[in-house]
């Protein structure tokens, strides 16, 4: 006696919708395969960085990790390409880079003009150059 094909049917489904919401690959370049193009012509990120007065050795690999357009333009000057084929999901489509906070930091810290104030802290008193207190009341009266 076999049952019928309805859990098989019911998992192909489940599958695709997964399958359907997988996150699209990044085109950019893998870490390591930028490492191994630096090293291909005899030099290092870490060499890089001395030739272009960085102090630092550990500097130019910041851009491996995190969006880092005047160290990725060092990268790809070097190897002859532009930071935009080398890190597409960086750039806009006109070669802007794209803000480092993921575009969420645009007008952040713009004042704000209006709003409650902070309540229950006493500015700080200035020194006024004498070295009599302020506002001291010697006969006990206010």
């Amino acid at each position: 006696m076999t049952l019928p094909c309805v859990y098989s049917a019911a998992m192909s489904k489940i599958a695709s919708t997964l399958n359907s919401m997988k996150k699209p690959t990044s085109k950019d370049w893998h870490r390591a395969d930028i490492i191994a193009a630096v090293r291909k012509t005899g030099t290092t990120l870490q060499q890089l960085a001395f030739a272009h007065s960085y102090t630092s050795g550990g500097t130019l690999r910041n851009a491996l990790n995190y969006p880092a357009p005047k160290y990725e333009r060092i990268i790809a000057e070097f190897l002859g390409t532009t930071p935009q084929k080398i890190w597409p999901s960086r750039y806009h489509i006109d070669g802007s880079p794209k803000s480092g906070r993921g575009e969420r930091g645009i007008g952040r810290y713009q004042r704000k003009t209006t709003g409650p104030t902070k309540v229950g802290r006493k500015p700080k008193a200035k020194f006024n150059g004498s070295t009599e207190p302020d506002n001291v009341n010697f006969n006990g009266s206010n």
